[in-house]
């Protein structure tokens, strides 16, 4: 099983505050039968470069595999990628391939918690029909808080990208609803943890597959990890 989306590098973000959490986190993964992780923190342009980023990326990995990584064989595989939040002219950024997931031109992106414009929308038509990334947005169901969003959405769904759905947002009822509508309709459903520690937001994609297939059907989950392996692309040949 993949996970496209976790925050379990230590001291990057508001995930992970340090390497042992990371590790428990990795063992709850493997439990839940979590054979490859995506390491996706938040990048913010107005924070870091992609450079310095990179270079915080790497140092946490590093502690990560001094605190074990890659020592016991039913570990998840980690894959180092990035959460990006949309920023103005990001189809013009032409570091953005460091940012993708490693080894594939996969782009993990959150948009805006705010109401969406044509020229955002016209970015990520660019990012993915000029230059060649195959974009999964994150979360889209916690934007959909306005018909101009719901709206614009919909004109997303047209371009070859996926929608990766939160786990937890299949666990709520308040969320549910929306959260299977966009499993339903996009060409590419996914599915993601989203975990960030071991307490409010842990890993917990063995139970959002759990409502998946109760409620949209074995088929439906089969066909999402399949859409997730051909995201990791060659990444996924080299697990």
């Amino acid at each position: 099983m993949i996970d496209l989306h976790s925050h379990i590098l230590p001291g990057m973000d508001d995930g992970s505050p340090d390497a042992g959490t990371s590790m428990q986190m990795l063992r709850q993964m493997a439990v839940q039968g979590v054979t490859s992780v995506c390491a996706s923190s938040h990048y913010y342009a107005d924070e870091n470069s992609v450079d310095q980023f990179c270079t915080r990326r790497q140092a946490a990995w590093a502690h990560l595999q001094a605190a074990g990584l890659g020592q016991h064989a039913d570990q998840p595989t980690v894959l180092l990628a990035a959460e990006v939040a949309y920023f103005p002219c990001i189809s013009e950024c032409k570091d953005l391939p460091q940012l993708c997931i490693e080894g594939t031109r996969t782009l993990l992106l959150e948009m805006p918690f705010c109401e969406w414009n044509d020229f955002q929308v016209e970015e990520v038509t660019a990012l993915t029909l000029d230059l060649g990334y195959q974009l999964v947005l994150v979360h889209p169901e916690r934007f959909l808080f306005s018909k101009n969003n719901r709206r614009r959405l919909e004109r997303l769904m047209e371009l070859p990208i996926g929608l990766q759905v939160n786990a937890g947002s299949l666990l709520h009822l308040q969320t549910r609803k929306t959260a299977l509508h966009i499993l339903r309709e996009t060409d590419c459903p996914l599915l993601g943890s989203d975990a960030h520690n071991l307490t409010t937001r842990p890993p917990n994609i063995k139970e959002g597959r759990s409502v998946i297939e109760r409620k949209l059907g074995a088929a439906c989950w089969q066909r999402m990890q399949q859409n997730a392996v051909r995201m990791l692309g060659r990444a996924f040949a080299n697990v």
